[in-house]
């Protein structure tokens, strides 16, 4: 990845510990909260509709990327990889797996909402349980067909009797695989958020149509969830692709940018913040669905019982002594 010495020790000077740092916050935070996102679906949705069928791929894509982050927060905090070659394959492709899959499934989950909205009637089968099953083992198809070129140039490699993973890609490396990063971009990321930008505009429209006191507008209070889904789009799928095609173009040697170091720098930035997105998504299951706030008061409530017993407990002690 590295052209030089000086850029190289500039590499283990920032990103690896923003790396060794994010990894480990989303570790720590995204393997609990997806742990239990699909616990909720298994036990309280049970699969029975469409939206719970994007929401658990959705879990399980992103409880796979949060499983091989262990690896990388001990590669980035070392500065050396001693996993082996098929390791660092396989993790390094669970990351760009991971993000494609989210932002397709994203888009299903948006469709779907679309279509329940603007045409509840007509879209009944497209939005039924064995729909939404073929829909997302096409999305998982597709994001493995594409990933499978990029994910062979996943590689350990050999740098100043360093062991490395997940850099130091030669210039033929990238030029070989840029066409298939262009690729993936289109499909994986910008024509889906052009999809989520057109739902969320169709429904506001539907919204506005709805007089705000009926029951229609408090019961399509769907709007919370576009929102959230753009916002997600905003911080962590846009910046990271607009970054990794400038930062694909430089190292593939097609473009030529005076300031190498700040691009560097903001692809690393973008990358961490592309990670996170494993954490972002509970908040849409959170917000949008009925089973995770009732599972939520649940936990307060059973914590508040808690917190009560040994509060009297505690009481009763102090009264017997």
């Amino acid at each position: 990845m590295e052209n030089n010495s000086n850029v190289s020790n500039y590499t283990i000077d920032f990103h690896y510990p923003l790396f060794a740092s994010v990894y480990g916050l989303t570790l720590a935070i995204g393997l609990p909260l997806n742990s239990i996102s699909l616990w909720v679906f298994f036990t309280r949705l049970k699969l029975r509709t469409a939206p719970a069928i994007y929401f658990t791929n959705l879990a399980i894509s992103d409880l796979l990327f949060v499983l091989s982050l262990p690896f990388r927060v001990y590669y980035f905090a070392t500065a050396t990889w001693t996993f082996g070659n098929l390791v660092c394959i396989v993790s390094g492709t669970m990351f760009v797996v991971n993000f494609y899959m989210s932002s397709l499934l994203i888009t299903l989950i948006n469709l779907d909402r679309y279509l329940a909205i603007v045409h509840p009637l007509n879209s009944r089968s497209l939005r039924s349980p064995k729909a939404a099953i073929v829909a997302c083992a096409v999305v998982w198809l597709i994001v493995m067909l594409l990933i499978i070129p990029i994910g062979h140039n996943f590689h350990q490699t050999k740098s100043l009797n360093v062991t490395r993973c997940y850099e130091e890609f030669s210039t033929e490396t990238w030029q070989s695989a840029f066409k298939f990063i262009i690729l993936v971009t289109t499909i994986g990321c910008s024509v889906p958020f052009i999809i989520i930008i057109s739902c969320f505009f169709a429904v506001v429209r539907v919204m506005i149509r709805i007089r705000k006191e009926s029951q229609e507008y408090k019961k399509y209070k769907i709007i919370r969830l576009f929102l959230i889904n753009v916002g997600v789009y905003i911080v962590c799928f846009v910046p990271f692709n607009v970054v990794f095609i400038l930062y694909g173009m430089h190292q593939a040697g097609y473009l030529l940018v005076g300031k190498y170091l700040q691009l560097f720098k903001a692809h690393a930035v973008t990358m961490c913040l592309a990670s996170i997105s494993s954490c972002l998504d509970p908040m849409v299951y959170y917000f949008t669905t009925d089973a995770f706030r009732a599972f939520s008061m649940k936990c307060k409530k059973g914590t508040h019982n808690t917190l009560q017993l040994i509060k009297r407990g505690h009481q009763i002690t102090m009264d017997g002594a």
